[in-house]
């Protein structure tokens, strides 16, 4: 097998590693896009549940809009269309019989409106179930969204549509609620992958710089020349630096979650030690010195 001539070998050699880099960062942009396409895709689908070929029914398009896992609650805005027979001919909003829709809702169980008055758009608050924020980043919840109308007492089929607009948060079907609560989803809440990734390279980072100051202390008190003031400054800023990311970390989680259990507490309990060792080594260098001056 003939050689490649010099100049060539030479110049694979020199080019490898940054065209390795290039595609390294290519394939890391994509995949990115890939993913990112995928979870916008899925809020964009929605969610429907409920007898779409109904002609006099409700539509409710429901938007969840925010997941707060502190408060265990997701805040929805609800659309409310009548359609078909229950609609006033010409107005999209009003309806030609007296609806009462009954909701999953602990905060406003049910909804009035009177007929010929048009409907306004309501805010309701879901509560999370099955869930711990102590959890985090993996924590997850499941809350029930249902409605069943009445119109002039008597039941009337609703499809209801739910939106994903979540930024923190995206929700997953997992089945059709219990029919005593009416139409509507058992819903799936966890943090969206942005989170969850971000979440984990934070871990990484902790680890990286806690040990990258255990092996700086090492190499610090290795000769032992006395107090190494610059060493200890690095180390001393490397904590502080922690502590302002660990505040930095997506949806603030409390201090006590797994996220601190995984990688904030050890990580700055490995700072600390390193700095007292630092301290500890530089100080009986530098009495030594003391000693031998004398």
């Amino acid at each position: 097998m003939p050689r490649l001539p010099s100049s060539l070998r030479r110049a694979v050699r020199h080019w490898w590693l940054p065209a390795l880099a290039a595609l390294l960062v290519a394939g890391l942009c994509a995949a990115g896009l890939v993913l990112y396409v995928d979870e916008r895709g899925h809020r964009e689908r929605g969610m429907t549940v409920g007898p779409e070929q109904a002609r006099d029914r409700l539509d409710i398009k429901v938007h969840l809009l925010h997941s707060d896992a502190a408060t265990q609650s997701v805040t929805a805005w609800v659309d409310i269309d009548p359609r078909g027979a229950l609609r006033q001919p010409g107005e999209r909003d009003v309806p030609t019989k007296d609806l009462v829709i009954e909701t999953s809702s602990g905060e406003r169980p049910v909804l009035h409106y009177p007929a010929h008055q048009p409907i306004r758009t309501e805010t309701l608050v879901f509560h999370l179930q099955k869930g711990s924020i102590s959890d985090y980043p993996l924590d997850r919840y499941i809350t029930s969204v249902a409605f069943d109308p009445t119109a002039d007492g008597k039941d009337i089929p609703v499809v209801v549509r739910m939106i994903d607009a979540d930024p923190f948060f995206v929700a997953h079907k997992v089945r059709p609620a219990s029919k005593d609560l009416g139409t509507g989803l058992r819903l799936s809440f966890r943090r969206t992958l942005s989170n969850i990734l971000l979440a984990w390279f934070m871990m990484v980072v902790m680890w990286l710089m806690a040990l990258a100051v255990l092996v700086g202390a090492r190499l610090a008190s290795w000769y032992r020349h006395g107090m190494a003031w610059a060493a200890l400054s690095w180390m001393a800023a490397t904590l502080f630096a922690l502590v302002a990311l660990r505040k930095a970390a997506p949806g603030d989680p409390p201090i006590g979650s797994a996220f601190d259990y995984a990688a904030f507490f050890w990580a700055s309990l490995i700072i600390a030690v390193s700095v007292v060792y630092v301290v500890a080594i530089g100080f009986k260098a530098e009495h030594a010195k003391i000693l031998k001056k004398r």
